[in-house]
């Protein structure tokens, strides 16, 4: 999924903050829905690592490497 956010202007503007918050909440709104549940999340760094995030029993966040992808 991708999208393209507006450029920021030399100086900000409620105009462009709406735009901006408008567009955020459509590229997210159809990723996650409220209260989704996930057993993890893949995430990857600008260099193309991908890494698992996911919680433990305890409630801890655990970030480790992974090969996987979205599935």
């Amino acid at each position: 999924m991708n999208t393209h956010l507006p450029i920021a202007p030399d100086r900000y503007s409620q105009g462009f903050f709406n735009t901006l918050f408008m567009q955020l909440q459509r590229y997210f709104g159809s990723a996650v829905s409220q209260d989704e549940e996930a057993p993890r999340i893949v995430l990857r760094s600008p260099n193309g690592t991908r890494y698992d995030l996911t919680v433990s029993d305890a409630g801890a966040l655990v970030i480790t490497p992974t090969e996987k992808t979205r599935a």
